[in-house]
């Protein structure tokens, strides 16, 4: 199975960055700072530059699991993990996108953070879930470090995210894209 990493951080080395480091002892995966990447902005018109977008979203949809690794700024992730899936957004404008929107559905999804608490946001674990939710994506498993002081990720909390990379997804039954109309509103 291929690992993807969606990583960005105001310190791409910091505390996340360690984080996934930790997990890639265990497990081969692609890391991609999307903060190196040029990604336009959404827009409703859907007219945008070449930019990076497209050969992103190729790479993701050459994975089986999808990692999305920011810290929590503010309740939320990095403004450009932000805007990359404020982005995503186009691939449900747009008629010839969609099949790459519906292909999401097949992809299983992690979030890998770290903050200055001991468990992680409830309002960004949220975005994501609903994100992953509306694509239809299965939300596999989740990491948290606690950086208060040193960078503490609880061994069991690890090994289940690792285990859950590592173990082949359950065949399932898969709804196309939700009706939840406050997705790209």
């Amino acid at each position: 199975m291929k690992t993807l990493v969606l990583f960005s951080s105001a310190n791409p080395q910091g505390n996340t960055a360690q984080v996934v480091e930790r997990v890639a002892q265990h497990i081969d995966m692609e890391i991609i700072n999307i903060d190196e990447l040029s990604i336009s902005a959404y827009n409703y018109e859907n007219q945008y530059p070449n930019d990076d977008f497209y050969p992103l979203v190729e790479k993701i949809l050459q994975a089986d699991n999808v990692i999305f690794a920011s810290p929590i700024y503010w309740h939320a992730p990095t403004a450009p993990m932000k805007a990359f899936i404020d982005r995503i957004t186009e691939l449900t404008d747009v008629a010839a996108l969609k099949i790459k929107a519906r292909s999401l559905a097949s992809k299983r999804a992690f979030v890998l953070t770290s903050s200055a608490n001991a468990e992680i946001c409830s309002v960004f674990e949220q975005m994501f879930s609903k994100i992953f939710s509306y694509f239809s994506m299965q939300y596999a498993g989740k990491l948290h470090a606690d950086c208060r002081e040193n960078i503490v990720i609880n061994p069991r909390e690890l090994d289940t995210f690792i285990s859950a990379l590592l173990t082949k997804p359950l065949e399932r039954s898969i709804t196309y894209l939700s009706t939840d109309s406050n997705a790209s509103n």
